[in-house]
């Protein structure tokens, strides 16, 4: 019965960070995770889902494996891509496992073990300017 009790209040704290989906840091959280003072995604990641940087054992001794870094559809690198990268215009991050990584662009030369797609705020008019996330439909 007092397992019952027990796990009723756990269920009632609020969470620092979004546990519904472990592929996903929501806007969200990244606004917490500014107003916490997380100075870049690195520190992010690392703090709220850290085994998306943990890589497995290598597959093949001549190709490297790796965990990609993206940028929408961009391929920026590995996971030292994430550091120093600002929060400030990131919207969301997600974790890819390999079989959905290799379909990104650029992902065939190497061994992929896993992505991180890095979403950010939309750039009208050729990157004249972001868009504020207030003037977004539902946006805070």
């Amino acid at each position: 019965m007092t397992g019952w009790i027990g796990a009723a209040c756990a269920a009632g704290r609020p969470s620092r960070t979004s546990t519904s989906n472990p592929n996903l840091i929501s806007l969200a959280d990244i606004d917490q995770a500014r107003e916490d003072g997380v100075r870049d995604l690195y520190e992010l990641i690392d703090r709220s889902r850290p085994r998306w940087l943990q890589g497995r054992t290598p597959r093949s001794l001549e190709i490297p494996t790796v965990i990609a870094v993206y940028h929408h559809e961009t391929l920026l690198g590995g996971i030292d891509a994430l550091r120093g990268y600002p929060l400030i215009s990131v919207t969301s991050v997600r974790y890819l496992d390999a079989a959905q990584a290799m379909l990104l662009p650029g992902a065939g030369s190497m061994h992929i073990e896993g992505a991180i797609v890095v979403s950010t705020e939309i750039v009208p008019d050729g990157g004249a300017g972001p868009v504020s996330r207030r003037s977004l439909p539902g946006g805070a």
